[in-house]
């Protein structure tokens, strides 16, 4: 190849590649709404972010010749601050997003770098003139810098990482450095700068995408070809969700009523669907199913282990198929909510996911799922970016929610689904355990029964009990299993076989699409009972289509310590109260009105009061003190500072008794399937018990010499082992 053609890739000119990507900015500018003044500096962006590898050693790796590379944005970085303070006399977001379309902007990034080599000044002088060319022939408005003053920057004396740290710029009264400068740039024009260069840079280097892929199309009609495939009868609450073209939807319908058909009726044509979910199992489910609607193609997965399942799903290589959804630019993206809220909370590609976001139509199922601490965090990134549109869906739907995250329109599910009647409720003042004798006599009348403990041990404890007791399938599922055996437990789960009986904690209530015949409960907040209840005849019909008889719903009142230690003792009382005021046949509507005494009580309370506050004053803080900075939060920091569900925050370890399974794995070039073998713990775990656990740095995990087995899960340490006070459930 001639050696005056300076390469991008080893088999793309690089001029060719700056103006394909700038070709590809313009379309998603358009399509995102920027207004003229960002769209100028987003292309100027687009145009000089690679300027910077008309360097000799990126040019001879480019020619297979070995070479100590010079990071290429750094490099970029004079001739994009130059293009944007001659042309346009603005705050030099285009310069910023230039610098970070690599690496996250921060305090330390590119710091104490020597001078770049640059090709030969007569070389570089004519491409930035080719560079100016293209942008004219794209329809610039306005003057476009001189190449010599391009270059004078560029070329004057120091670095670029001198020109980040050493010049000085006017903000306020200050004079600080350009490092500075761009910590207190805009936040949301830099995230629209960044995410048009960011996106349009990575459209451009697939070599198969292109920039109207990132948006959805004909999306009701994809909906409604679905609905009529699967010969769904509309009903009246989710024909009007379709009609409702409002910003803001409040959604309350029973659970097995078409919650989620209504839901994405009313997304009807956007471009882009964001649908949150609570737990990784439930964004599992969706996304299979919104796969079937909108196209594979068209839909991704966003949760902290989206990578290993869509490696375990897809024959390709998922990396672009990955980052696509974790930043949100899949037209149809599932996730999980935390991923929502690490955007606002600075984490690594927020400009991409808040830009995107703000512009997109969010729904937020199962809303009643999160603690304080969560909904202060989500009440203050929706206050303060709120998306175009937003639904937020529940089957109870608690009254104090539309107060805090923002009125709209609430559309119920006709009355006569409220009348369902689908459960007999059986209170007893004594231990669910005294009970396993009567749920094996369900057993052995074919029906299927769901046993639900309040903590691990319970489970695992009654789980044994019945196992000595006779000859029945039996099932156990919690949370402290290894990812490879719960998902092969809830992929059994997933049908129900008669004369079964499946021992589970609370996971079960918004991880498994699972009908039972009868429930024993352990009582817990009315809340989760209902999600609980909503696992036993489910739809309130018999496989002929006919009204199913009440459920037997067996709810035990007598409760101990650890699910004092869970849900906490007062809010234990309250629900066993409500339960007492309850009629034996229950409708689903008198069972949101109980919801709803449970939610008046404890949200008045002043600890749940001190939850939401601390989590609006923690996103505050967080973006207050990064500015346009990306946070590196690792996952102990998160572990640490943040928690985006209920329940106890956790780390995840590796059991000794797969430790060689994990090495081979190693040793296999399968890293990546490490996940398959790790364990959730409680993360004040590490630190009270720490002689059952220590740091394996060779697979960067910590190690437990807790007894495992697939059975089992993991097991708690003997009677007496645990300190006072520090007892594990």
């Amino acid at each position: 190849m001639d050696e005056l053609v300076l390469l991008g890739k080893p088999d793309v000119p690089l001029l060719a590649h700056l103006k394909e990507v700038t070709e590809q900015g313009k379309i998603l500018a358009r399509h995102l709404g920027l207004p003229p003044a960002l769209e100028k500096r987003a292309l100027l962006a687009c145009a000089f972010h690679d300027v910077g590898k008309a360097t000799r050693s990126f040019q001879d790796y480019m020619r297979g010749k070995r070479g100590k590379g010079y990071p290429h944005a750094l490099a970029s970085l004079p001739f994009a601050l130059a293009a944007e303070l001659y042309t346009l006399q603005a705050s030099p977001l285009a310069a910023a997003a230039v610098l970070s379309h690599h690496s996250p902007l921060g305090p330390e990034v590119y710091r104490g770098y020597r001078a770049p080599d640059y090709v030969d000044e007569k070389n570089l002088a004519a491409f930035l003139e080719d560079v100016v060319a293209f942008l004219q022939g794209l329809g610039w408005e306005g003057n476009l810098p001189a190449v010599e003053k391009l270059l004078k920057l560029a070329t004057s004396d120091g670095t670029p990482a001198t020109l980040l740290d050493n010049s000085r710029f006017r903000f306020g009264e200050e004079l600080i450095s350009l490092r500075g400068l761009f910590k207190e740039l805009p936040p949301i024009d830099f995230a629209d700068i960044k995410a048009v260069l960011q996106l349009a840079d990575w459209v451009a280097s697939s070599g198969k995408a292109q920039a109207g892929d990132l948006f959805l199309h004909q999306g009701r009609k994809l909906v409604l070809t679905s609905i009529k495939e699967k010969s769904i009868q509309l009903r009246p609450f989710q024909k009007k969700a379709g009609e409702m073209k409002r910003e803001r939807l409040w959604l309350r319908a029973p659970t097995g009523t078409g919650k989620t058909e209504a839901l994405l009726l009313w997304a009807g044509d956007t471009e882009r669907l964001l649908y949150l979910l609570p737990t990784q199992a439930t964004a599992n489910a969706m996304w299979k199913r919104l796969k079937k609607i909108y196209g594979e193609e068209n839909v991704g997965l966003a949760h902290g282990r989206a990578g290993y399942i869509l490696r375990k799903e897809l024959e390709e290589d998922p990396l672009d198929v990955r980052l696509w959804a974790s930043v949100f630019a899949r037209p149809v993206v599932v996730g999980t909510l935390d991923q929502y809220l690490m955007a606002h909370l600075q984490g690594r590609h927020w400009e991409i996911r808040r830009s995107l976001a703000r512009r997109a139509t969010v729904v937020l199922d199962e809303i009643h799922s999160y603690d304080p601490y969560t909904l202060g965090l989500l009440q203050e990134a929706l206050a303060q970016e709120p998306p175009a549109r937003l639904a937020l869906a529940s089957a109870t739907l608690p009254e104090f929610l539309p107060e805090l995250l923002g009125q709209g329109p609430l559309l119920e599910a006709e009355e006569p689904l409220w009348q369902r009647k689908r459960h007999e409720l059986r209170l007893f003042v004594e231990p669910v355990a005294s009970a396993l004798e009567e749920a094996l006599s369900f057993v052995r009348q074919g029906k299927t029964v769901l046993v639900i403990a309040n903590t691990v041990k319970q489970a695992q404890e009654i789980y044994q009990a019945l196992q000595e007791d006779g000859d029945y399938q039996v099932h156990l599922l919690h949370s402290r299993f290894a990812f490879r055996d719960r998902w092969k437990k809830e992929e059994q789960l997933g049908k129900t076989i008669p004369g079964t009986i499946l021992v589970a904690t609370q996971i079960v209530e918004v991880s498994l699409d699972i009908s039972y015949d009868v429930l024993f409960t352990e009582v817990a907040p009315i809340d989760a009972l209902v999600q609980r209840l909503g696992r036993v005849n489910r739809r309130g019909i018999t496989p002929e289509g006919t009204t199913a008889p009440p459920a037997p719903a067996f709810i035990f009142l007598e409760w101990d310590k650890g699910s004092e230690k869970i849900y906490g003792q007062e809010i234990l009382t309250w629900s066993r109260d409500i339960l007492n005021d309850m009629p034996q046949h229950p409708t689903d509507g008198e069972w949101v009105q109980a919801t709803n005494r449970l939610y008046e009580v404890q949200a008045s309370s002043p600890s749940y009061q001190e939850d939401l506050r601390e989590g609006q004053q923690t996103l505050r803080e967080v973006q207050r003190i990064s500015g346009c900075y990306t946070i590196d939060l690792s996952d102990e920091e998160m572990q640490k500072k943040f928690t985006t569900r209920k329940g106890q925050l956790s780390v995840e370890v590796l059991p000794q008794a797969l430790k060689d399974e994990a090495f081979a794995l190693r040793e296999r070039g399968e890293h990546w399937r490490l996940v398959e073998l790790l364990v959730p713990v409680p993360v004040y775990w590490l630190p009270a018990f720490s002689h059952w656990f220590s740091p394996l740095s060779d697979l960067g995990v910590f190690l437990t010499d807790l007894p495992y087995s697939e059975e089992m899960g993991l097991m708690p340490p003997g009677e007496g082992e645990a300190p006072p006070g520090m007892e594990i459930y």
